[in-house]
């Protein structure tokens, strides 16, 4: 049921004017609250602004941090065609002449044939033999000359086949290894039909593979060789790739912290800008009388004066802070550091650790990994159990080697080779290594007495692997002698996950090693010693702006949350506010209209009065003029 306001028609008063101002004045509650809202609603945004600034320096501190990545230097070389990268943080130089480039080995055809479709092998299969004295057979369907082409490149041999026009009408075969190197060389058999050609050999060498060399030092010096034509141990800090054969070639590198400085200068801006923000939103204008969002918190004055204190504390060269609040970054000071000690600057920033052995124990640790949570201390290590490395033994029987296949698997991998009876179980250990190489299994092989080895490269259970013997006058065997397994043990008492020969203590372990990973090298078990680590600059300062910004437990985040809960709240007030004003006003405009009310009824009877009082005057006054 509608109401009907009546506005002073009556009275003459303003009452809509009346009514506004009473419930204005019952309204400042709900205004202070509005206010209070509104205050509590810039301070989550200057928090989220905050928040978005430390998630960014989060990211820029593992990087900051990770300074085994840092370029800091710069190679050159004499040569157009020899390119070089510098790999290191030393400077460093090697002149050279460039003997030899690698080459992949290559055959073509020894003739040709009219078309891709003339046919030229003799069954449905070809067989590639390798330096190493493998064989694969390669189905090849009908023996045509683009199905051949087809199936080797299908075949993920090694090696890749085109059918070369040389004239219309003559096409030849061609066949590349897909490596350089002289271990390159291979042969195919099951080939025939192509005419035109000279011998009786269908395929002939076009290229023959050859290892890339350089001659150091001239006449009287050393000759290095490479299977590819790029260089990387010859000079420390150095890599370098051959283009051709020349002589009096220079490659160098110089230290250049160019990219590390301009990476430290926008983590100093950023930082600067974070603090900038900070300043800002706690300060007080005394001209205005008013305050910035967070002005008295403590969280973000707390996070202000741990970012300062952090970089006073760290002594990291080149960095310092300014009497202004402000971080301030000299790249000639960071330059001359750098150069005398490269370790302790790059650890200055990154991090470090020293070991101390237990008494009488052979043993050696270091820190490979930590996360922003790993405190600075020194922890107790303890082995239960060393690493080792996956070991096979294979025992050929009746007449040794003859006629057996040795065949290695590792997951998806496999290599099978037959053992040649014209070689010497070395020699055959060595054609194993060189395709055991070619497949990155991580294995090698080796002779112990009349047995072959056979170990995997690396520690750990990772590195586990199976084999089979086949062939010759009985199966032969072939056994597992070491089970490859992890370093078991604890870090400061905890129980640390192991790989290979690193223990890492759980991330959510109760130590301050929490997310330390450790490389251990031990020949005993028990308490070995303890390591001490100190995070650098870009660890510390991480750590600071993870723990500020956990999406959990972050003091930032929480303080965001309680400011975006009171507005919440205040909402809540506010909306019971604006019913409790709709009421008032509700209220009040009854009393003001039932005043109205009463008005009209008593100008109604006023009236009526007043007409009866004239009548009756009226007719007084006509009696006595009649009498």
């Amino acid at each position: 049921m509608s109401s009907i306001t009546i506005g002073g028609i009556v009275s003459g008063l303003d009452t809509t004017s009346i009514i506004d101002k009473l419930v204005a004045v019952q309204g400042n509650q709900q205004t202070l609250l509005k206010n209070q809202q509104t205050a509590q609603n810039d301070a989550v945004s200057a928090y989220s602004s905050m928040l978005s600034s430390v998630g960014s320096l989060v990211t820029q501190m593992k990087s900051l941090a990770a300074t085994s990545s840092w370029a800091t230097t710069s190679a050159s070389s004499t040569s157009s065609s020899v390119t070089a990268t510098a790999t290191g943080s030393v400077a460093n130089s090697l002149s050279f002449d460039v003997t030899k480039v690698a080459a992949a080995h290559t055959l073509i055809s020894n003739g040709s044939v009219n078309s891709t479709g003339a046919i030229i092998t003799t069954g449905s299969t070809i067989a590639l033999t390798k330096s190493d004295g493998s064989s694969t057979n390669i189905n090849v369907g009908t023996g045509s000359l683009g199905e051949v082409v087809s199936a080797i490149n299908s075949a993920n041999a090694g090696i890749t086949a085109s059918a070369v026009q040389t004239s219309p009408g003559n096409y030849r075969l061609q066949v590349a290894a897909t490596k350089t190197g002289e271990s390159s060389s291979f042969t195919l058999s099951g080939l025939t039909g192509f005419t035109g050609g000279t011998g009786t050999d269908p395929m002939k060498t076009l290229v023959t593979g050859a290892d890339a060399s350089i001659t150091v030092g001239g006449t009287g010096g050393y000759t290095v060789t490479s299977s590819t034509n790029t260089f990387s141990d010859v000079a420390q800090g150095l890599s370098f790739t051959v283009g051709k054969v020349e002589t009096g070639v220079t490659v160098s590198s110089s230290v250049d912290t160019t990219k590390v400085t301009d990476q430290i200068s926008g983590v100093v801006t950023n930082v600067n800008n974070l603090l900038s923000s900070i300043a800002t939103n706690t300060a007080w204008d005394s001209s205005t009388k008013q305050g910035g969002p967070l002005l008295g918190d403590s969280t973000v004055r707390n996070l202000q004066q741990q970012i300062l204190n952090t970089v006073a504390g760290m002594n990291a060269p080149g960095l310092s802070v300014t009497s202004a609040g402000q971080l301030q970054f000299d790249k000639t000071t960071f330059d001359s550091a750098f150069s005398s000690d490269p370790a302790g600057t790059m650890a200055a920033y990154g991090a470090n650790s020293s070991f101390t052995a237990a008494g009488g124990v052979a043993a050696s640790a270091s820190y490979t990994n930590a996360t922003s949570a790993t405190a600075a201390g020194t922890y107790d290590i303890k082995v239960t159990s060393q690493a080792k490395a996956e070991q096979w033994q294979v025992i050929p029987p009746g007449t040794g080697v003859v006629g057996r296949t040795v065949a290695l698997m590792r997951g998806s991998t496999s290599v099978s080779f037959a053992m040649d009876d014209t070689k010497t179980l070395q020699e055959n250990a060595d054609l194993l290594n060189t395709k055991l190489a070619q497949s990155g299994m991580g294995i090698t092989a080796g002779v112990s007495g009349s047995n072959l080895v056979f170990t995997a490269a690396n520690q750990g259970s990772a590195g586990a692997f199976t084999m089979t013997v086949s062939g010759g006058d009985g199966a032969g065997s072939a056994a597992r002698t070491v089970a490859g397994a992890d370093i078991q043990g604890t870090i400061d008492g905890v129980a640390a996950t192991g790989i290979g020969n690193i223990l890492t203590v759980p991330a959510d372990a109760d130590s301050g090693a929490k997310g330390l990973s450790v490389q251990v090298n031990s020949t005993a078990t028990g308490d070995i010693g303890s390591i001490s680590y100190k995070p650098g600059l870009g660890q510390s300062l991480g750590q600071l702006f993870n723990q500020m910004s956990d999406s959990q437990t972050g003091s930032l985040v929480q303080a965001q949350t309680t400011a975006k809960n009171q507005a919440k709240d205040l909402q809540t007030q506010i909306d019971a506010w604006t019913d409790r004003l709709d009421a008032y006003r509700a209220t009040v405009t009854a009393k003001f209209t039932a005043m109205e009310t009463s008005l009209s009824s008593l100008k109604a009877q006023q009236s009526s009065l007043a007409s009866f009082f004239g009548t009756s005057s009226t007719s007084s006054s006509s009696s006595s003029s009649s009498s």
